[in-house]
């Protein structure tokens, strides 16, 4: 049975984040200014702000790749761009102030030069692991450094080869799964070509070419080290891992159509969808149970479901929406509205429809719908996110209100605890916005900004 309840959300006057300045300690030459400032979002007056640290000049944050808490909690790694490179900053010491560069594409933080393809810090928050495409494009690198030493790593495996899809997942604090999908080798030539290019065997000493590398790999970092190919019939694509490491998703991209891999018997099957997905979640309860973004039938919007491995049942839990997430007791949270449907958000995208938070039980017998006190459109809603914390059962979402000249961006919190839900800050949509939670969830940290206008990480204390 449905139930929808109005929260109505504090907001007691927003105010710019206030400046500070900030001390530096990172690799010369060019120490990162950490100098506070603002950017686009005002934080709601009366939220504890615990600190406010601006980035580098040139800075930008990658919309895919939020804060990472790593130490519990004494350092946050940032992704994002810089002069055209990949870089990877740790912020860490009092209030998170003290920067430092944990890896980088080129300069005195590399510990080797090439092009950063994926980075990955192990579940435990002490080793980072870093996919680097070597110089030339035709090796991969993987590169892990302890965080509590000095020094910017070391290479711990190499695959030869020129890949279309390279992606990295931490199993386990020791374990690290490395999915790679080759690029198409040329046709070979005629028989006659290949005759003449046979080297001459009373030549010098011939190197033969390096032996190529493709599809998933697992790749222990303990003890003498190992790498073990996992075969596959399927190829990889970047890949989602359950909660323990026992089903992966392969989400598809222009090159193959999505996959789920049952690590335990080996197999990859391709998923019903042929169109990329994008997995938000997995159920920590119900190992093969996951949340994807995918397409509607006519391709024209999207939509959160919810799919289980070993039924095939799937079900429909959010329209033109893409921020959802698991709870700690298996339950759902979708943002969205309960009345909107597929063919309304395709011919009405920019109709005002009431934001609301859906949190449905496991079984989906009941359905509890939470009003947050403002309009979106369907198309805003699509582009909304969420970052969940299991640890406080509470969701920070990034959401969009119609506005001119450009649309209103709304950080807003819904606990599930206290169900209600707050407004922490807002602003126009200009830039770049990725959150995510501290490990228990009392602290949210946030990324605002671009390359010109600047960036700057804020961490808060959500009220409850």
């Amino acid at each position: 049975m449905h139930r929808s309840v109005l929260i109505l959300i504090l907001a007691l006057g927003a105010v710019s984040v206030a400046s500070c300045s900030t001390s530096t300690d990172a690799p010369k030459p060019g120490p990162p200014p950490f100098v506070a400032r603002s950017t686009t979002l005002a934080v709601t007056n009366g939220i504890k702000v615990l600190t406010n640290v601006a980035m580098p000049t040139g800075f930008a944050p990658i919309s895919t790749r939020p804060p990472i808490w790593m130490q519990n909690g004494e350092e946050i790694a940032v992704v994002g761009t810089q002069a055209g490179h990949t870089i990877v900053y740790g912020l860490g010491g009092a209030a998170w102030r003290t920067g430092r560069i944990l890896a980088a594409e080129t300069g005195p933080g590399a510990a080797e030069e090439g092009t950063i393809a994926d980075v990955e810090v192990s579940p435990n928050g002490l080793t980072l692991a870093t996919a680097m495409v070597a110089p030339g494009s035709d090796r991969v690198d993987v590169i892990v450094r302890d965080l509590i030493a000095t020094g910017p790593g070391n290479v711990i495996a190499n695959f030869n080869g020129r890949y279309d899809s390279i992606s990295m997942s931490w199993l386990n604090d020791a374990t690290i799964a490395l999915a790679l999908r080759m690029h198409p080798e040329p046709a070979p030539e005629s028989a006659a070509s290949e005759e003449e290019q046979k080297p001459n065997p009373d030549e010098a000493d011939v190197q033969p070419p390096p032996t190529r590398s493709d599809g998933l790999q697992l790749i222990v970092i303990t003890g003498a080290g190992s790498v073990a190919p996992l075969k596959l019939s399927c190829p990889m694509s970047s890949l989602s891992w359950s909660a323990h490491g026992v089903y992966a998703v392969g989400q598809g991209d222009a090159g193959d159509p999505p996959v789920i891999i049952d690590r335990r018997a080996s197999t990859c099957t391709r998923f019903h969808v042929p169109q990329p997905i994008h997995v938000l979640d997995w159920d920590k309860d119900d190992e093969g149970s996951f949340l994807y973004v995918g397409s509607d039938p006519t391709r024209h919007t999207i939509g959160v479901f919810k799919y289980d491995i070993a039924t095939g049942a799937e079900h429909l839990m959010g329209v033109s929406s893409g921020a959802a997430s698991f709870t700690a007791g298996s339950e759902t949270v979708t943002l969205g509205n309960r009345e909107l449907s597929f063919k309304q958000a395709i011919e009405r995208p920019e109709a005002p429809v009431v934001a609301q938070v859906a949190v449905a039980q496991a079984d989906l017998t009941k359905v509890d719908v939470k009003s947050l006190g403002f309009d979106s459109w369907p198309e805003m809603l699509a582009q909304s996110t969420m970052a969940y914390s299991k640890g406080a059962d509470e969701a920070a979402m990034e959401i969009y209100a119609p506005s001119k000249p450009v649309p209103w961006r709304k950080i807003v919190t819904y606990s599930l605890h206290y169900d209600s839900a707050f407004l922490l800050a807002e602003g126009p949509a200009q830039g770049i916005v990725t959150m995510s939670w501290s490990l228990r969830g009392r602290w949210l940290a946030f990324l605002d900004g671009d390359a010109t206008t600047g960036t700057v990480m804020t961490v808060l204390a959500p009220p409850r």
